[in-house]
């Protein structure tokens, strides 16, 4: 009797701790379900999107060496430009106002040489020694002469002035141009067998080949 119980104890037992494996299996296998689940919900989640640049404008640079000369320049990179284009306005104004000075002070001399200086002006000490040194013919030719230099200069600092925009707008035009150092023109013999239209021995076209490579 003894020996029945005990061996349907262990049976009982054996049953028993197989159901318990059972149970663990099916607990890790859910655990890494659930483990791999979030894995993959983490992989689909989309990516922060990276903020894209904004496109260099042309139109910008334009507007802004319109506004103030050089600062398109800035706007495109070419810092090495900004003195240039200062150095030219400020040459051709200085000139633009030393032949305007010089017109000024001659036209004055020559209206006091001819009774004509209006009420209340004065002339001052470099208008006198003209009025002194010259007759009115010879005012009167200086005077022309300093004003067409006077206007001269003027057109240049305004072609200046509008060459500064359109160096930017071309700059800004080819700011992301590919300029590439393959560039090059390559002379090659050329040699093309042909067939003759009777029959008569193939003969050849012989010449040059140009080929540009960019």
């Amino acid at each position: 009797m003894l020996r029945r119980f005990l061996f349907l104890l262990g049976i009982i037992l054996f049953f028993a701790s197989q159901q318990t494996e059972a149970q663990n299996v099916v607990f890790d296998t859910v655990g890494n379900a659930v483990i791999s689940a979030d894995t993959v919900v983490k992989q689909q989640e989309p990516a922060k999107t990276v903020k894209a640049k904004k496109p260099h404008s042309p139109k910008t640079a334009t507007i802004m060496s319109a506004c103030l000369p050089g600062l398109g320049q800035v706007y495109n990179r070419k810092w090495w430009k900004v003195p240039i284009v200062y150095a030219g306005l400020g040459g051709l104004g200085y000139m633009a106002y030393n032949n305007y000075y010089e017109y000024k002070s001659y036209l004055h001399a020559y209206e006091f040489k001819t009774g004509d200086l209006p009420e209340g002006v004065t002339l001052n000490e470099h208008e006198s020694d003209l009025a002194n040194k010259y007759a009115e013919g010879q005012l009167q030719t200086y005077k022309e002469s300093y004003r067409r230099d006077f206007e001269f200069y003027c057109i240049l600092t305004a072609a200046w002035y509008g060459l500064n925009i359109l160096d930017a707008c071309v700059d800004g035009h080819l700011y992301s141009y590919d300029i590439s150092d393959d560039l090059s023109l390559s002379v090659d013999p050329y040699l093309r067998p042909m067939e003759s239209p009777v029959k008569m021995p193939q003969y050849a076209q012989v010449g040059l080949s140009f080929q540009l490579n960019f």
